[in-house]
């Protein structure tokens, strides 16, 4: 090989090397890119899925579930205090969760006793535009006192549960969590475990026994303090021949008309 044959294999050589050195990055570029866009359509394939499968187990807020539910907690508020806790924390996990509701159901446990049933529990109809923005529905499950209503603590837990099945995978413009802690005491550590920074809550709408809590002490407890959140207090009683519906409605309604806020 004379030496411009040489010259010209080395030019080469060198154009091959500068192309691979230029495209291998941009091949590198190419691939994230392409991997990302797989990740969030694959990701939004999934949600999508969940959606449509939570939708196919919604139901119509009805008179016998709303009876049911009261039933169950007549009976387990009538037997022993020290069973109460870990019977209705289950049934409410079980009642709202993929198999029954078709929600994912997270739970809050204690950070001291390892053995006791989950403080609090949620689950959440996800935003479609304004995922971060919640309307939290919280319900309290457990009477506080001796003296507590408990036929008032079935009656909101019935209604909750009502209204969260009627809703299941049904996207507004909100998301929608709905938040069941067995006791006021509950509510902090829920936020510390259950709640986001960048998650922005607009409404609370307060059920059963954490209705009768003072503004103060669910402001402090959801660090709601300056932050503009309005609490509510939905008139959870029989209406017309003792029914329940009526009041499950409204809640029903008002939960909507605040989730489609834009």
């Amino acid at each position: 090989m004379d030496g411009h044959e040489m010259t010209t294999a080395s030019n080469s050589t060198g154009r091959v090397i500068r192309m691979a050195l230029t495209l291998f990055p941009l091949g590198l570029i190419l691939l994230g890119a392409g991997s990302f866009v797989f990740y969030f359509n694959k990701r939004e394939q999934t949600a999508q899925r969940a959606i449509k499968y939570a939708a196919g187990l919604r139901k119509e807020l009805n008179e016998a579930d709303l009876r049911r539910y009261q039933e169950v907690f007549a009976s387990t508020l009538s037997g022993p205090a020290g069973e109460r806790a870990r019977t209705l924390t289950t049934f409410m996990e079980s009642t709202l969760g993929p198999e029954n509701m078709g929600y994912t159901v997270r739970t809050v446990l204690s950070k001291t006793d390892h053995d006791a049933p989950p403080m609090a529990l949620d689950v959440e109809v996800t935003g479609a535009k304004k995922p971060r923005d919640l309307v939290v529905v919280l319900d309290s499950f457990l009477p506080e006192l001796t003296t507590t209503d408990q036929a008032m603590v079935g009656r909101s837990a019935a209604v909750f549960l009502n209204v969260a099945h009627s809703l299941t995978g049904l996207a507004k413009v909100r998301s929608i969590r709905f938040v069941a802690a067995q006791n006021v005491a509950a509510i902090g550590p829920y936020y510390e475990q259950g709640v986001d920074a960048q998650e922005r809550i607009s409404h609370v709408l307060l059920l059963g026994p954490a209705a009768a809590a003072s503004d103060g002490e669910i402001n402090t407890a959801l660090h709601l303090e300056g932050r503009g959140v309005v609490l509510l207090r939905p008139d959870i009683a029989p209406g017309e021949g003792g029914s329940l519906l009526k009041a499950a409605t409204a809640l029903q309604q008002q939960v909507l008309e605040l989730a489609e806020r834009l």
